[in-house]
């Protein structure tokens, strides 16, 4: 059973002065039993509040310093509230945020995020539409395939691809491209050599040109 301990007239400080003389023990040793730092219960046994810790500390280090004691822990609290020794400041109070504990999220930061990756994904489409009108284009010719082309009919068929983006000329005749980037043209051809000049060019970039030659024999 715990020792009680008429405290109607003792502050926390006689109290805690008082035990630590029927227990026959010293602050070192005290401190070696309950592991709080000495600073702390010096500032207990002289009554010098401001030089402890937090509340919820405080608390917790009463609790300990009683069962050592074999005392009621309450009794200490109780005495430590009435003498309104709670620092009221704030958040001095409060114990420290556990870095590793699960915070609330925060909606307004969830929002401009989702609308900075809308922004990002935009501009990124943007560049990429933009980047479509510079540089060197690409163009595939896959009609005629080879050079030098024999054929005995009076036209060919020409077919390749480039980004649609580009200006393309068969000859210096402009050519539609396909949303694909398809384009395909039905070329008349004379007797002889037949000089095919396939050119594209970009907006604001460099041309690419391919020449071709296909042999009409009648």
């Amino acid at each position: 059973m715990k020792n009680s301990i008429n405290n109607d007239y003792k502050t926390l400080s006689e109290i805690f002065n008082e035990v630590l003389d029927l227990r026959g023990l010293n602050l070192e040793r005290l401190a070696e039993l309950t592991n709080i730092p000495k600073r702390f219960l010096n500032a207990l046994r002289d009554g010098d509040f401001r030089n402890l810790p937090p509340a919820p500390y405080v608390r917790g280090y009463l609790m300990k310093i009683a069962g050592v004691l074999d005392i009621d822990s309450n009794l200490l609290w109780q005495t430590y509230k009435k003498e309104n020794l709670f620092r009221t400041s704030g958040a001095e109070d409060k114990m420290p945020i556990n870095r590793f504990a699960i915070r609330p999220l925060n909606k307004r930061k969830i929002a401009a995020g989702i609308v900075l990756i809308i922004i990002a994904v935009a501009l990124a489409w943007k560049l990429n539409d933009f980047l479509g009108i510079l540089g060197t284009p690409g163009l595939k010719i896959d009609a005629p395939a080879a050079d030098n082309l024999i054929i005995n009919t009076p036209s060919i068929k020409l077919e390749g691809e480039t980004n649609s983006q580009n200006k393309l000329t068969i000859n210096s005749e402009e050519i539609a491209i396909g949303e694909d980037g398809r384009f395909e043209k039905e070329f008349a051809l004379q007797p002889g050599i037949n000089t095919i000049e396939f050119k594209v060019k970009r907006l604001l970039g460099k041309e690419t040109k391919i020449i071709k030659q296909v042999i009409y024999q009648p």
